[in-house]
């Protein structure tokens, strides 16, 4: 702003000249000096604009189960959620959401990570994750179980 008053001011196009460029050049210095942040700050709104918006007003159902047992494909099937779906054990690695209506009333149908048998401090990150949501979430759980055998852990 500084030098575009003085450039308003000058007395010659030459002057007025010389302060724009003056001005241009302590803008790209501070631009310079900030460009990290800045690339910061895009990173960080790109992985904020990928999170999972919860509503706590609108009704939750949370699938957790074991790994491959159909959670993904059950979201999918069921509403408008898009998670990937492999035969492997593991495909999901953060929560997924997906909208579907009853009576017309909206509701949220959550995919989550597997869960394995054993001790909560011998758990992954993504099982921490599911926990997390069953935990800290006003939600009602499913558990999904494949009967068949075929997803590599037992129903027993």
């Amino acid at each position: 702003k500084g030098h575009a008053a003085k450039a308003a001011k000058a007395p010659s196009k030459h002057e007025c000249l010389l302060c724009r460029d003056v001005g241009f050049e302590e803008m790209e210095t501070v631009f310079r000096k900030s460009v990290n942040v800045i690339d910061s700050l895009k990173d960080l709104s790109t992985i904020l604009r990928n999170l999972p918006v919860v509503e706590p007003t609108v009704p939750t159902l949370v699938l957790v189960g074991a790994p491959n047992v159909g959670k993904s494909s059950l979201v999918r099937m069921l509403s408008s959620g898009v998670p990937d779906v492999q035969n492997y054990p593991f495909t999901t690695r953060g929560i997924v959401l997906g909208h579907f209506f009853v009576d017309g009333e909206r509701h949220v149908v959550t995919d989550t990570p597997g869960l394995l048998h054993r001790n909560d401090e011998d758990r992954n990150s993504m099982e921490r994750l599911t926990l997390a949501s069953v935990a800290h979430l006003p939600t009602c759980v499913m558990y999904v179980m494949d009967l068949t055998g075929l997803c590599g852990t037992s129903a027993e």
